[in-house]
């Protein structure tokens, strides 16, 4: 099963980076077969390469609010018109359902961040941050394992 992280976030806004660096992470794991995608603040601008690449399964990972700081969690999106907290131009729920169009699966990773570490210019995530982006690779990890051999 070929497996994809999109990853989307601005890289210059601290903690909204949060998903590049768990891009990082997971490709640091040899044991992790998985195509990473940095989409940053503009992640429809991988759809092609993610169409080309030919998925079974696509997880699209963003930085969020509204939820306990630190929380990750995989959370169905697919029907939310509310979900609107984002630094890109499409909301996760429309880019979801278009990758859904040439994706088998697809689920939303939501990382949970303080908004005050996303509010200034920064190229650097948080300590705090980079403990949530080790929590997601856990749940990458539970993911991987829940379809493998799909």
């Amino acid at each position: 099963m070929k497996k994809a992280i999109l990853t989307i976030g601005n890289t210059l806004r601290g903690d909204d980076g949060i998903t590049s660096y768990l891009g990082k992470l997971i490709e640091g794991e040899e044991s992790l077969d998985w195509k990473i995608f940095y989409g940053e603040d503009v992640p429809e601008s991988q759809f092609h390469k993610i169409r080309e690449y030919k998925p079974d399964l696509v997880v699209v990972a963003d930085a969020m609010t509204g939820m306990k700081i630190g929380q990750v969690e995989v959370i169905d999106i697919s029907n939310e018109r509310d979900y609107m907290y984002s630094t890109h131009n499409l909301p996760a729920p429309i880019l979801m359902s278009y990758l859904k169009g040439f994706c088998k699966s697809v689920l939303f990773l939501g990382l949970t961040v303080d908004l005050e570490n996303v509010l200034e210019i920064n190229e650097n995530i948080s300590k705090e941050a980079e403990i949530t982006a080790r929590n997601a690779l856990k749940k990458v990890f539970e993911i991987d394992s829940i379809f493998d051999n799909d």
